[in-house]
């Protein structure tokens, strides 16, 4: 799951930090000397929220919450917490716990020797960054479902991903993870307790735990430089890959190229570069299969060397993502294929994750992920399609009787004579090799892509919606509907931004924080980790740009200072989680982008977003705006952090009078995002503020509308 041709050490250094939280001790100094209870509580998950977890509701299973009172019940029955993580995004998941559920013996022991529980990774990222450390530890690839066991004291006793696989080798994994641990307990569990929490102790000691402030700007500049430079040496145009960038979507590469290539402090030469190797990369990788040619959706990650074979299950967050950082890709190519592919992923996410309240869910409920069902035999497409149909997708994926996936994609032949729909051509040689029209291949297209999402679904039927609104998929789709508009400038899109951040703000604000799910019980399960929070600044800043309200980006402002009070340590560290909402007894930082867009990336953005207007960041993420992780050794999983350097360098600011006219706020909030920030002041005119404190008069609206104007390619 993790981007390949990194230094995946960087994992032990950067994500893991210092313990911090007194531990409970026993009256004895062990966990043992606690009386039990008579047998472990029933299974928890009736009371949970739709998604993962109540997909065990009826599991025989005495599945447990993720939460710190979980630790207690471990004590009071003298047993060891056998943590299962994972999500309904990552096949192989709901596949594990169904054959959990199906082994009677698998289950007594679980239930009489554990305190099993079950973690959601939608609700609980920390769990993930805790995965992705151990999993280097032990020198495994990152996979889920994981297995993790803690002590009764939260400590790491031993942990292993679960792969992909048949049923059975599922159980006989899970087993042997149970066997291994038991009888260690039953032996000593004195010594277990007492071995896991010197290891965890070892462990976190050994981490580093702050980034570096670069001396001068001078020295910022140069790892900037640096690190946009060793993007672009990435790209190996013979192949037309990107080396290194593994098998998640790579958009945050391509948005930090696009952006660099409109940075008007990139040399010259450099951002024709980025241009040129956005184009040359991003155009073929849209036009793969990892944006779906049938519904428009757009999928995470992929199943091997090839972007033409991905993982099928689908979240909100990778549309609403995609769609904002395609925006800029378009911005700075004035290619019109990923704005496209921006409006097919919003409008697929609101087919797809849209909830009756009017938020958005983070995915559909729970289902098997059927892999080869989603492909194609020749004889299928025939099938479904009228005979000029057919020649015209055969022409356009290259679909034969033998499969069209190459041999290095499917070495073990496991796809023999499926085929993808991933495009090896354009449709217009596509339709010179038909020997019709453009006009004529495209109609053909527009009638043929129903015809083959109907036959899919017989094959594949699509997961049931899911009722249950998430913090974080509700955020992202305000920031995506805000990009939108500015890409298109129709009105449509600012105002179902601005509906639904009302919405979503009524909603998930629980206090001075934000709740994940609302409502959820136990509350510690739904309380919104450091990431969320960061989405709903980003969200809030968005909204302020394209309404030009200032009370958007108060509320930015307020969340974060409550986002420095909650997750801010006595250290300076950025945690993911509270210490009261986990029962990890590490506080976890999410530092690099593992999985999507990292805390700490998202965050020295809004940061640097809300300092260009003059608002200061609270004391205890003031560090946050100035430092920077080691983005030139591994800039893959730090173009965030990389484009929120860029924009605190190069920013600017149009400024405009408080009294100014609907043409002039029109024109200002139709500007990129990231890139130029609006304000109104009690000033005469409208000003260009540059970051060196020059400023350059605007005489007119078309003035500020042409700094919105996509690229010329």
């Amino acid at each position: 799951m993790l981007k390949s041709g990194i230094r995946l050490g960087l994992l032990l250094s950067l994500l893991l930090v210092p313990a911090c939280r007194k531990r409970p001790v026993s009256p004895t100094g062990g966990t043992t000397a606690a009386a039990p209870v008579a047998e472990l509580p029933g299974n928890q998950m009736a009371k949970a929220l739709p998604g993962l977890l109540s997909s065990r509701a009826g599991s025989p299973v005495r599945w447990q919450h993720w939460e710190p009172a979980m630790l207690q019940t471990a004590k009071d029955t003298r047993r060891p917490v056998f943590a299962v993580i994972g999500s309904a995004r990552y096949p192989g998941c709901v596949e594990t716990l169904d054959a959990i559920d199906k082994d009677s013996s698998l289950v007594k022991r679980l239930n009489e020797n554990f305190v099993p529980v079950l973690v959601e990774l939608e609700l609980s990222p920390e769990a993930g960054l805790a995965a992705a450390v151990l999993s280097e530890e032990i020198r495994k690839p990152l996979s889920f479902p994981f297995i993790l066991v803690l002590s009764p004291d939260g400590d790491e006793v031993s942990w292993r991903p679960v792969p992909p696989g048949p049923e059975k080798s599922l159980r006989e994994m899970v087993e042997s993870a149970l066997e291994t641990v038991a009888q260690m307990w039953v032996d000593s569990p004195d010594y277990v307790v007492k071995n896991s929490r010197k290891d965890h102790d070892a462990r976190v000691l050994r981490l580093q735990t702050a980034d570096a402030i670069p001396a001068d700007p001078a020295a910022r500049d140069a790892l900037l430089a640096r690190a946009v430079r060793q993007l672009l040496s990435l790209y190996e145009p013979d192949t037309g890959v990107m080396s290194g960038a593994g098998g998640l979507l790579p958009v945050g590469i391509l948005q930090c190229l696009a952006s660099a290539s409109l940075d008007p402090d990139t040399p010259p030469e450099i951002s024709k570069r980025c241009r040129e190797v956005v184009a040359a990369f991003g155009h073929p990788l849209l036009a793969s299969a990892m944006v779906d040619p049938l519904d428009g959706g757009v999928y995470s990650s992929r199943r091997s060397g090839t972007w033409d074979l991905p993982n099928t299950p689908r979240n909100c967050a990778t549309q609403a993502r995609s769609a904002r950082a395609l925006v800029t890709l378009h911005r700075a190519t004035g290619d019109p294929l990923p704005l496209e592919v921006a409006l097919g992923a919003v409008k697929f996410a609101e087919g797809s994750y849209a909830t009756p309240t009017g938020l958005f869910a983070a995915q559909r409920l729970p289902g098997p992920s059927p892999a080869r069902e989603w492909l194609w035999t020749e004889e299928q497409i025939d099938q479904a399609l009228t005979p000029p149909e057919a020649a015209l997708w055969k022409t356009l994926c290259g679909i034969a009787a033998i499969g069209n996936l190459p041999m290095e994609a499917d070495s073990a032949r496991e796809y023999f004579r499926l085929n993808s729909l991933g495009r090896k051509t354009t449709l217009a040689e596509a339709a010179a090799k038909q020997g019709i029209t453009l006009e004529a291949a495209a109609e053909l297209l527009k009638s043929s892509r129903p015809k083959l999402l109907k036959a899919r679904l017989a094959r594949v039927p699509e997961r049931l919606p899911c009722p249950a609104p998430s913090a974080a998929a509700s955020f992202r789709m305000v920031s995506a509907y805000a990009a939108l508009f500015t890409a298109t400038g129709h009105p449509e899109w600012r105002s179902k931004a601005l509906a639904l951040a009302k919405l979503a703000r009524d909603t998930f604000a629980a206090g001075n924080r934000l709740r994940e799910q609302n409502p959820g019980a136990p509350a510690t399960t739904y309380e919104a980790r450091a990431f969320t929070h960061a989405l709903a600044i980003q969200a809030a800043l968005d909204l302020a740009e394209i309404t030009l309200d200032e009370n958007w980006r108060i509320w930015a402002g307020d969340l974060t200072a409550s986002t420095a009070e909650a997750f801010v340590d006595d250290a300076g560290r950025l945690t993911e989680a509270r210490p009261d909402a986990t029962p990890l007894t590490t506080p976890f930082a999410d530092r690099m982008m593992l999985f999507d867009d990292s805390t700490a990336g998202l965050m020295r953005m809004n940061l640097a977003r809300l300092a260009a207007l003059g608002q200061s960041p609270p004391p205890a993420l003031a560090p946050w705006l100035n430092s920077l992780p080691p983005i030139a050794d591994a800039p893959v999983v730090f173009t965030d952090s990389i484009l929120a350097a860029a924009f605190a360098r190069s920013r600017v600011i149009i400024q405009l009078p408080e009294n100014a006219g609907p043409e002039w706020r029109e024109a200002a909030s139709r500007l990129p995002l990231d890139r130029i920030g609006r304000s109104l002041a009690k000033v005469p005119a409208a000003k260009l503020l540059r970051p060196d404190g020059s400023s350059l008069a605007l005489e007119n609206p078309a003035a500020i509308e042409a700094l919105a104007r996509p690229a010329v390619p």
